[in-house]
C-alpha cells in the first residue's frame, strides 16, 4: 500500500477533526524515518517506502488505537472542585444575606427585607449558574485561538480598555473616586492573551523579549489612559511577571536567562521600592494619591491609626469560634459580599469550616499548576500557567486582607467566593481555560495553530 492510501486509510478512523492533522504527520514522520533507515541498509527508495509503510501494521487497526488515544478528556478532578468550590461560595452569599436580614433595624418592614433576601439569593445563584454555564462552554472550545493572531488581538484589547474607560465608563456607575473599577475584569481577560503573546516570540531571543516588554508597556500606558485601580493593575504586572519569567527559564528567549531575567526583575523591584519610599514624601511629591500613601506607611511605618477596616477584620475573626458564631459583619463592614466573603465565612460558619474551603482552593490551585506543568502543547502550558497564577494571585491578595494580616492593594475578587457578576464571569474563563487545556491535550499540535497541510480526504498538500 503507498504510503499517502496508508494514511488516508488511518486518518479515517480518527473521529476528532483536530486531532487528525498531529497524528498524520506524526505516522508520516515514523514511516519517513524507518524508510531512511532501510535506505541507508542499501533497500531501494520505492522498496524501502513500502517496507516502512508495511511495517506500521494494518491502517485501520493502527487508527483505531490512536484514535483512543487522541481525543477529547476531560479533566474531571479539576471541574468538580470547581463545581464544589462554586456551590460553597453560593452558600456563603446566602449565609451573608441571611445574617443581614436577621440583624435588620427594629421596625424594618418584614416585607421590604424578604423581597431583598429574595432579590439577592436569586442574583447569587444566577451568577454561580453562569459561572458553571461559562465554565463549560470555553472547556468546550479549542484555546489554541488563543495562538491564531495574539498581537494583534492585543492592540484591539488596548483600544478597546481606553475608548471604554475614557467614553463610556466614564459615564457610568463604574468610575469609583476618578478610578475605573470595571476595568479590573479586562484586564483579568488580558491574562491569557498576554501568554498568547509571549509564545509567539519564542525562539525570537532578546528581540522578541523586548516585544514583550514594550506591549506590557502598552497595557500600562492604556490602563493610564483608562483610569484603572492600582489593584487590578498590580494583579496584571504579578502575572505578566511570572509568564514571561516562566517563558525565560523555558529557554524561549536564549541561553542567556540571569541576564534576561534580571532585565525584567530589576525594574520590578526597584520601581515599588521607589514608590514606598515616595509615600513618605507624598506631601511634598504628590505621586500618589492620599489614600495610597496612607496604605503604604501602614504597612512599612508606624501610622497604626490608619485602616479601620483591616481593625475590624482583625477583631472579628479573633471572636470567632471554631464552628462559628452564626453572624456575619455585615454592619461593620462595606461590601462583604464582594471584598470581605472570606472574613464573612469565618465569622458564620467558623475557622473549621473556613481552614477546610481555603485549603479546597489551595488544592485546586496545586491541580491546575500540575495540570498545566505537564503539557506537551507549549501554547497549553504558557497560558494554563497565566490562567493558574492569576486566580493565585487574586485569591492570595484577598486572603492576606481578610484574614487581616494587611492591606495594601485593595482585594478585588476572591475566585469562586465573592459575589459579583462580572467577578463570576471573567474567573469562569479562566477556569474553562484551564480545562480546554487538558481536554484538548491529546488533539491540538501546536503546528495546527499555522498549519502547512489541509487534511481532508484525500489528504492534500498545500503549497
Amino acid at each position: 500500500m503507498e504510503m499517502h492510501d496508508y494514511l488516508t486509510v488511518l486518518s479515517s478512523q480518527i473521529r476528532s477533526p483536530k486531532a487528525r492533522p498531529m497524528v498524520v504527520e506524526e505516522i508520516r514522520n515514523h514511516i519517513e524515518d524507518q524508510a531512511d533507515a532501510y535506505i541507508a541498509e542499501g533497500v531501494e527508495k520505492e522498496e524501502a517506502l513500502q517496507k516502512a509503510v508495511s511495517d506500521m501494521g494494518d491502517p485501520i487497526e493502527a487508527g483505531v488505537a490512536l484514535d483512543r488515544i487522541h481525543r477529547p478528556k476531560m479533566q474531571w478532578g479539576l471541574l468538580t472542585l470547581a463545581v464544589v468550590l462554586s456551590l460553597i461560595g453560593l452558600l456563603v452569599q446566602i449565609a451573608i444575606v441571611w445574617s443581614g436580614a436577621k440583624t435588620a433595624p427594629v421596625g424594618a418592614l418584614d416585607a421590604e427585607i424578604a423581597a431583598v433576601v429574595r432579590a439577592y439569593i436569586g442574583r447569587a445563584v444566577l451568577c454561580t449558574f453562569l459561572s458553571l454555564v461559562v465554565i463549560v462552554a470555553v472547556c468546550l472550545l479549542d484555546y489554541s485561538f488563543l495562538g491564531k493572531h495574539p498581537i494583534a488581538a492585543w492592540w484591539l484589547f488596548l483600544a478597546l480598555i481606553i475608548f471604554d474607560g475614557i467614553f463610556i465608563g466614564s459615564q457610568g456607575r463604574y468610575y469609583i473616586n476618578g478610578s475605573y473599577r470595571i476595568g479590573y475584569y479586562y484586564l483579568t481577560l488580558m491574562v491569557p492573551l498576554f501568554a498568547a503573546v509571549v509564545f509567539s516570540q519564542r525562539g525570537k531571543g532578546l528581540k522578541g523579549l523586548f516585544k514583550c516588554i514594550v506591549l506590557y508597556l502598552m497595557a500600562e500606558m492604556a490602563c493610564t489612559l483608562a483610569s484603572i485601580t492600582i489593584s487590578p493593575r498590580v494583579e496584571m504586572e504579578t502575572v505578566f511577571l511570572v509568564v514571561m519569567t516562566t517563558a525565560i527559564l523555558k529557554g524561549w528567549f536564549g541561553e542567556k536567562k540571569g541576564a534576561r531575567l534580571a532585565i525584567i526583575w530589576v525594574p520590578a523591584v526597584i520601581i515599588p521600592c521607589l514608590l514606598v519610599a515616595a509615600a513618605f514624601f507624598n506631601d511634598s511629591l504628590h505621586i500618589l494619591r492620599d489614600y495610597q500613601a496612607d496604605r503604604l506607611k501602614s504597612v512599612f511605618g508606624s501610622q497604626a491609626e490608619w485602616g479601620y477596616q483591616l481593625f475590624v477584620v482583625r477583631d472579628q475573626i479573633q471572636q470567632t469560634a471554631w464552628l462559628g458564631n452564626g453572624t456575619t459583619p455585615i454592619r461593620e463592614l462595606p461590601a462583604v459580599q464582594n471584598d470581605y466573603a472570606v472574613t464573612a465565612m469565618i465569622t458564620y460558619f467558623g475557622w473549621l469550616f473556613a481552614l477546610f474551603v481555603i485549603c479546597l482552593f489551595l488544592y485546586f490551585i496545586g491541580k491546575a499548576f500540575r495540570t498545566s506543568f505537564r503539557q506537551k502543547n507549549q501554547l497549553g502550558f504558557i497560558v494554563g500557567i497565566a490562567c493558574t497564577a492569576s486566580l493565585t494571585i487574586k485569591g492570595l491578595i484577598y486572603l492576606i486582607t481578610n484574614l487581616g494580616i494587611f492591606s495594601i492593594f485593595a482585594q478585588m475578587s476572591m475566585p469562586f467566593l465573592s459575589y459579583g457578576l462580572w467577578n463570576a464571569l471573567v474567573n469562569g474563563v479562566l477556569v474553562g481555560l484551564l480545562l480546554s487545556i487538558y481536554r484538548n491535550k491529546d488533539i491540538v499540535s501546536e503546528k495546527s495553530i499555522k498549519p502547512k497541510y489541509r487534511f481532508t480526504l484525500p489528504i492534500q498538500k498545500v503549497e
